[in-house]
């Protein structure tokens, strides 16, 4: 491989997704390894983060001892967003800050997804990963965020999910959002993302 910057810079730049998820990964808290491992379960030093994992920001802007859920993975641009992170447009409009997964740690990841699992596989051979172990894992996890951030996840989920069924019956103004919100929710959808504004809007607003 060359050693030349410019080709390095070339190679970043033009690299496939599947290379970017490797590259944005993000350590697992000390606290929380040392945890599991007196339990008996090995966990990576870090992992490639996803949406739905809780972290906490480490350093730069932002930093703190409050827990923030992953809303957003942008592998393109190799940036996070967080749940209640946000700022200020100079005309009043509120977007979500990006953040790199080096100013991350995660304090309770999410395995709900199956392949996601592997990763334990690999460091804790023979142990079969029921969905009970998970469940037990999951609230080991909760309870290490709760005692580092003194909140409660699930309490935080329960609040977020009845805020969601509350607001179910309103019409939500999809002209308000920009053109990326737009697509990431179309995203979500499996909808086309192509076209101009006016015509995201309508795509959203025949998919209520």
């Amino acid at each position: 491989m060359s050693k030349q910057p410019r080709k390095q810079r070339l190679a970043r730049h033009t690299a496939p997704l599947h290379r970017r998820h490797r590259e944005m990964a993000a350590p697992l808290d000390r606290g929380l390894r040392r945890r599991q491992e007196e339990r008996g379960y090995i966990y990576p030093r870090s992992i490639p983060v996803r949406t739905g994992d809780r972290v906490l920001i480490v350093r730069g802007e932002g930093r703190g001892s409050e827990g923030h859920r992953i809303s957003q993975v942008d592998r393109r641009a190799r940036k996070i967003y967080v749940d209640g992170f946000t700022y200020h447009k100079s005309d009043g409009t509120e977007l979500q800050r990006p953040i790199d997964p080096s100013n991350l740690v995660v304090i309770n990841p999410d395995w709900s997804d199956v392949r996601r699992r592997r990763i334990l596989d690999r460091a804790n051979e023979g142990v079969e990963w029921t969905d009970e172990t998970v469940a037990e894992l999951e609230a080991a996890e909760d309870e290490y965020e709760a005692e580092v951030t003194g909140v409660d996840p699930r309490e935080v989920d329960a609040e977020a999910d009845t805020e969601g069924d509350s607001g179910k019956d309103d019409v939500r103004d999809w002209s308000a959002l920009t053109v990326s919100e737009l697509k990431g929710e179309l995203k979500e959808r499996g909808l086309p993302i192509s076209g101009k504004k006016a015509e995201l809007v309508a795509r959203l607003e025949e998919s209520e």
